[in-house]
């Protein structure tokens, strides 16, 4: 990957970066919160010692990482009616300054009070792990081996300070071409996406990732299997769930070049019985996209 390309930099200032993004949805009352604890304890195991600011839902401002960074999200994981009725967040970032939002980075949007309850949770790894597909599948199995999984995805994506309204808006208008023309590039606003996981698959990637109703769903593990073409690969993945490897490693593509992911196109077809209905999609908004290219853009590996 072309870093620079990639990157939008005012000054010292480090607007948006590419990265590697994990993407995992939970949908319902949580049963406990050990799913929640791993995922966080897996990239922290991996990554903890670069992390410099962290932010909570309710601060103002990220502050500079600590230990006791991790013990509001642990106290959260440890009552199952906390995370159900309330509304909490965790971010976490290696970037030199607060506002410089660079990988590793991890977000969790913990939205108890939707109905139903809506569980996001995003890793965001430096780009150069790519070049090391099965370390990032080891590590995508390891933390979601008890999260209770809807969908989710991983490939190449953007990270940036969300919460921002400026910052957004700029990098988004930045992105917009770059998403339109590398199809291997995912919205790097997981949030928005869970409006239409929230009905069934949203989004294919290098890895798509199905919790145990998805796959049940499509047959199962053996029937996925039976019918995934010689570049799509399956491995099990926590409880009951699939994860469908579209080729090796993660790639960009390049629609001016007609590179348009022939693998994660039929992982499209894979998993069309559990797509999300066409309704969810146009209720979904591309920030710096028009509407008639976010409904391409959508539907880019489902046509």
């Amino acid at each position: 990957m072309d870093g620079p390309l990639f990157t939008l930099q005012k000054g010292d200032h480090v607007l948006a970066m590419p990265c590697l993004e994990v993407v995992a949805f939970a949908y319902g009352a949580p049963q406990g919160g050990e799913g929640f604890a791993r995922f966080l304890r897996s990239f922290s195991e991996a990554f903890g010692h670069h992390l410099r600011f962290y932010r909570t839902g309710d601060m103002k401002r990220f502050r500079a990482f600590d230990a006791q960074a991790f013990e509001g999200p642990h106290h959260w994981f440890s009552d199952p009616r906390l995370l159900a009725s309330k509304m909490l967040g965790f971010r976490a970032h290696a970037g030199e300054a607060a506002r410089n939002v660079v990988p590793p980075a991890v977000q969790m949007a913990l939205l108890g009070v939707f109905k139903p309850p809506c569980f996001v949770v995003r890793m965001m790894l430096p780009v150069e792990w790519a070049s090391e597909p099965d370390q990032v599948i080891a590590l995508v199995r390891n933390a979601l081996e008890e999260f209770p999984l809807s969908s989710g995805y991983c490939g190449y994506s953007f990270v940036w300070d969300e919460a921002d309204p400026g910052v957004e808006r700029e990098v988004c208008r930045w992105a917009a071409p770059l998403l339109l023309r590398y199809p291997g590039l995912g919205y790097g606003d997981a949030i928005t996406m869970s409006n239409a996981a929230e009905r069934g698959v949203a989004a294919v990637a290098w890895l798509t990732l199905l919790g145990a109703e998805a796959a049940a769903a499509l047959g199962g593990p053996a029937a996925l299997q039976r019918s995934a073409p010689a570049d799509v690969s399956l491995l099990p993945l926590g409880k009951s769930g699939v994860l469908l490897r579209a080729g090796t490693a993660p790639q960009l593509g390049d629609v001016n070049r007609q590179d348009l992911l022939p693998a994660c196109h039929a992982v499209g077809r894979l998993v069309a019985p559990v797509l999300a209905p066409d309704e969810a999609f146009e209720d979904l908004a591309i920030k710096g996209m028009s509407d008639e290219d976010a409904h391409d853009w959508l539907r880019r590996f489902f046509a």
